[in-house]
């Protein structure tokens, strides 16, 4: 900056027209004071940064998390989360949720832990401990893949509900729980339809069966008896397949279903 301020002002403006000059003078001086006020200010913004008291930096990086600057907020939080302040703990919540909205869960998962490891006492544990649920469910992949982080989520969630049952975020942590058992149940879903596209009846039905003794209430349970029922269609065995559909619009299927249970049964009856 120093070696920028030199040369503007050691021009050897003698050389020039003297209109030319003037304009030229005049130009560079509205150069040299715009840089001379970003420097300032700039000197002046990291001065008075180190002065602000926990508080007033935990309030800034609430108020840029609250604007959507995740990353502003999670940088401004960097040095009170590992410091002796009494807010540390509030630092990690607030990065920890930061990341989670910024498309980082597993990050945030790391927070969380550090959190409720290091201030076993916090009162921000049973928040923490949510979250972290919340944090392995953001991380899990599509039904398909590996289901590592899905099943960190339900462990998480577990250990949640049994340490805090009445917790505000007690309807939340199982409705996560739930979302969890979807996509196991949509996993096991897939393989029993790939089984069943490759003519390997019975291989399909291990996995259906597997559906309805482990996720006996999700949405995929009723999805696995339908599949069943072409099954049984297939291997000419209608009653059964009629059976089967019937039993699924007692259990109020999704409308997608029930649009196909009742194709299938017409044709059954045919």
């Amino acid at each position: 900056m120093r070696n920028i301020f030199i040369k503007i002002i050691s021009f050897d403006f003698a050389q020039i027209n003297p209109d030319i000059c003037f304009s030229l003078m005049r130009k560079r001086l509205l150069i040299l004071i715009a840089l001379w006020g970003i420097f300032y200010g700039c000197a002046g913004s990291k001065a008075a940064e180190e002065h602000l008291t926990d508080q007033q930096i935990y309030n800034r990086a609430l108020e840029f998390y609250q604007k959507g600057k995740y990353q502003k907020a999670i940088e401004t939080l960097e040095k009170l989360r590992y410091s002796p302040s009494v807010l540390a703990d509030d630092a990690h919540l607030l990065t920890a949720k930061a990341y989670i909205k910024d498309g980082q869960p597993t990050l945030a998962a790391s927070e969380l832990k550090w959190l409720i490891n290091q201030y076993p006492n916090s009162e921000l544990v049973e928040e923490a401990s949510y979250l972290l649920g919340e944090a392995y469910l953001a991380a899990s992949p599509r039904p398909e893949l590996d289901q590592e982080y899905t099943h960190k989520a339900i462990d998480a969630f577990k250990d949640f509900l049994d340490y805090y049952p009445d917790s505000k975020f007690a309807d939340s942590a199982r409705a996560g729980l739930d979302s969890c058992y979807e996509k196991l149940a949509h996993k096991q879903y897939l393989s029993a339809e790939l089984y069943y596209k490759m003519h390997k009846d019975s291989a399909a039905v291990v996995y259906i069966n597997d559906i309805r003794d482990k996720y006996p209430d999700t949405t995929w349970r009723l999805w696995a008896d339908f599949l069943e029922a072409k099954i049984r269609l297939r291997q000419g065995e209608p009653e059964g397949a009629e059976q089967i559909l019937k039993a699924i619009f007692d259990r109020n299927p999704p409308e997608k279903l029930a649009r196909k249970a009742q194709k299938l049964l017409n044709k059954i009856k045919k």
